[in-house]
């Protein structure tokens, strides 16, 4: 039977992508691909200075990978529209992330790409039309704001753009397919980054109030109270949602199962909260092992809601909760924007760069001098000679738990009591 239309919406707003390309094939390809193309290209890449004038007054906007990086990019997108006034501002991403994208509210259009199958072929096929919609489209400027990809940069060239810009590094090659380039600071938010590419660096960090937070409809209320109620949480119980997962871009990055599993115990005996587990469909496997780890709880006290929920559905969840404990991960920026208690723990990525952005977020470092070991100009590649993450197992669930219940209480005091001082307050 083919899927319903709640089903499919399911399947389409999944958290993580389920490409049956890996994504480690990915990286190969634009690491050996790209580099050949770009290489290709060197004849031609001058030609961009003699492109006629476009007479289209668009800007495209890169940003293929990753749904947190996503909503940390709506600053740089505001200060375009600042640049540009009366430009419509328009997204490339890939195909999963459109509705996502479309939520927050910040693109005029987004366009997409879909790598969600195992033939290299149709992949190049659907590349070719996507780059023909690009040209006919005519954009004023590209602002490539992946990393350090080869594959954006191409596409950055072939859109007929006489100017794109992106990010450079001394150790990285990009073909110069980019008519102008900024540094990629590490010592610096990626949203900073990310604006100042954009050309809006004031000599400030981002704040939480930049950010623009996705909307959510009644429908997806609806959604969680439903799935909620299948699953017999008692709704008077304080709301503790857990996400054990990573990005499959780095999956060293998930705090050990049996710390979580700790967490879920004492929330619920400490508290009487109740505690949710959450996931893409491709992480049922991996959260099914911390459930497990769980055990049996008291009734309406915990449930798996891995691969349960769509996107949507998982941002309605996030909105509700009283308290988000989770991974470096996408999710992570998603709670945190809501004004969700937020806590994300960090190991092999510093939070430097990617620490959650809310009234109430706090990320939780605890690093040994090998740390941190992942970067974006290694794609996030792990490269851990202990054999163990270390820099994870030193968040102890006692340190999380007591920061988890600190955390709270400052939410609700300031829910109870407007006039108390939060971080919400004091830059207002």
């Amino acid at each position: 039977m083919p899927p319903t239309p709640v089903e499919a919406d399911r399947l389409s707003e999944t958290v993580i992508s389920t490409s049956p390309i890996p994504m480690k094939r990915l990286q190969t390809a634009d690491k050996v691909l790209g580099f050949l193309t770009c290489s290709l290209l060197q004849p031609v890449r001058v030609l961009r200075f003699f492109l006629r004038r476009p007479k289209g007054r668009d800007l495209l906007v890169i940003k293929f990978w990753g749904l947190g990086s996503l909503q940390l990019l709506t600053p740089a997108a505001k200060t375009l529209r600042q640049r540009y006034p009366g430009s419509r501002i328009t997204l490339l991403t890939l195909d999963e992330n459109a509705t996502f994208a479309r939520s927050l509210g910040t693109f005029d259009d987004v366009l997409t790409l879909d790598v969600h199958t195992e033939s290299w072929r149709l992949v190049f096929l659907r590349i070719l039309k996507l780059v023909r919609e690009l040209r006919r489209r005519e954009f004023r400027a590209v602002y490539d704001f992946e990393f350090f990809t080869r594959f954006s940069a191409v596409i950055s060239w072939l859109s007929g753009s006489p100017k794109s810009y992106g990010f450079a590094a001394p150790s990285i090659w990009r073909g110069h397919l980019h008519s102008g380039t900024v540094p990629f600071n590490r010592y610096w938010h990626v949203s900073r980054n990310f604006r100042c590419l954009a050309g809006g660096e004031n000599g400030w960090e981002v704040s939480w109030k930049d950010l623009a937070t996705p909307e959510l409809s009644d429908t997806n209320a609806r959604e969680v109270d439903a799935v909620l109620a299948e699953a017999g949480l008692d709704p008077a119980r304080p709301l503790c949602v857990l996400n054990p997962n990573a990005g499959s871009l780095s999956l060293e990055r998930r705090w050990p199962k049996s710390h979580f599993a700790a967490i879920a115990g004492r929330m619920i005996d400490e508290t009487g909260a109740s505690i949710v587990l959450t996931g893409s469909p491709s992480e049922v496997p991996w959260t099914s092992e911390v459930a497990a780890l769980i055990g049996r709880q008291p009734t309406g006290s915990f449930a798996n809601l891995a691969g349960k929920l769509s996107l949507s559905g998982l941002q309605a969840l996030l909105n509700r909760a009283d308290i988000f404990i989770t991974n470096d991960t996408g999710p992570m920026h998603l709670g945190a924007a809501l004004g969700t208690p937020t806590i994300g723990l960090f190991g092999p990525e510093t939070p430097v760069m990617y620490e959650p952005l809310g009234a109430f977020a706090k990320a939780l470092y605890a690093p040994p001098p090998c740390s941190p070991c992942i970067n974006v100009h290694e794609n996030k590649v792990s490269n851990c000679f202990r054999g163990k993450p270390e820099c994870l197992i030193n968040l102890t669930p006692d340190y999380v738990l007591e920061e988890a219940h600190a955390l709270m209480a400052r939410a609700q005091l300031n829910l109870t009591n407007p006039l108390v001082i939060t971080p919400k307050a004091a830059e207002s």
